[in-house]
């Protein structure tokens, strides 16, 4: 029962991917000039990066005793990536955590690790963006906003007395249970490092992203990219971020020195490059499991 929901989860997930970018015109291309070598080298960049996410995903596994291989952490991440276009973004979490389930581990378990490695992941993207923002940006209303957002996720996911003192708050308040993983800093620098890798390929990416469209970009613009993932992803209402990661990513690059009508372009075509790396996960994960099945009939043939 559980791997049919899986399946349906797959499967509705890109019909809602494609409905949102139909609506909100992504597939309105523009003519525009852009540097084949920088994109090539960008997407490569771009599509390692979920490369290394799925191996992040093994190894914060690894770290908590539930020992499966690379491949099937990959194909767990990959077939779950276009659940985040599904309003409600529980999905993400339980869609990879599910899959892992499926061998015979404890889905609670499962969907906590995978909790505990996006919030990780958002603590890094604030925490790489805060110092280039306040740069950028300067202080103002935003760059303190985003400040207290890091500072708030720091207290929450590292010290163990405010952790517990905003779960009571919140169950006294609204009257819920909330299961979000404390985590201990020394316990978990390798979960960190990990997550920091496919960060830096991101990072890294976007820079030779925007050198395809814009030949002499300011350094700080690739920290565009994990501000506006960042933020995207926080906003809970807005499926996959849609139009909250434009919003931020197009203010940011014209911070930077960018013309506007180059800026709007970049954000644009940004979306429909990071949807190429979803999309090359996603076919990755798909072949392995492919694959797998194939070989597994063939062991069974030759017994």
């Amino acid at each position: 029962m559980r791997k049919k929901l899986l399946n349906v989860l797959v499967y509705l997930s890109i019909v809602f991917l494609f409905i949102y970018l139909y609506k909100l015109d992504y597939f309105a291309f523009q003519d525009v000039e852009l540097k084949i070598i920088p994109l090539i080298i960008s997407t490569v960049l771009l599509w390692a990066g979920y490369v290394l996410s799925g191996i992040s995903w093994w190894n914060i596994l690894k770290q908590h005793d539930i020992y499966i291989t690379v491949k099937k952490a990959i194909i767990s991440q990959g077939l779950a990536i276009f659940a985040k276009y599904i309003p409600g973004k529980i999905w993400v979490i339980l869609g990879r955590a599910g899959y892992i389930s499926e061998n015979k581990f404890s889905l609670k378990t499962t969907s906590l690790l995978s909790l505990k490695e996006q919030l990780i992941y958002v603590w890094e993207g604030l925490l790489i963006s805060v110092i280039p923002m306040a740069t950028i940006y300067g202080l103002n209303k935003f760059t303190f906003l985003v400040f207290i957002l890091l500072v708030f996720f720091t207290f929450l996911l590292f010290s163990q007395i405010f952790h517990k003192w905003f779960l009571n708050i919140f169950k006294k308040v609204t009257k819920k249970e909330l299961e979000i993983p404390y985590i201990k800093i020394t316990g978990n620098i390798r979960i960190i490092l990990y997550i920091s890798f496919y960060w830096f390929s991101w990072l890294l990416a976007f820079h030779f992203f925007v050198i395809a469209f814009y030949p002499d970009p300011d350094l700080g613009v690739a920290f565009a990219f994990p501000l506006s993932v960042t933020i995207g992803l926080l906003a809970i209402i807005f499926p996959g971020g849609i139009g909250v990661r434009e919003g931020i990513m197009a203010g940011y690059l014209v911070m930077t020195g960018i013309p506007l009508q180059i800026a709007t372009v970049i954000t644009v075509y940004a979306r429909l490059w990071f949807i190429s790396g979803e999309i090359f996960i996603f076919l990755l994960a798909l072949s392995l499991k492919l694959f797998n099945k194939k070989r597994c009939k063939t062991k069974t043939l030759v017994k």
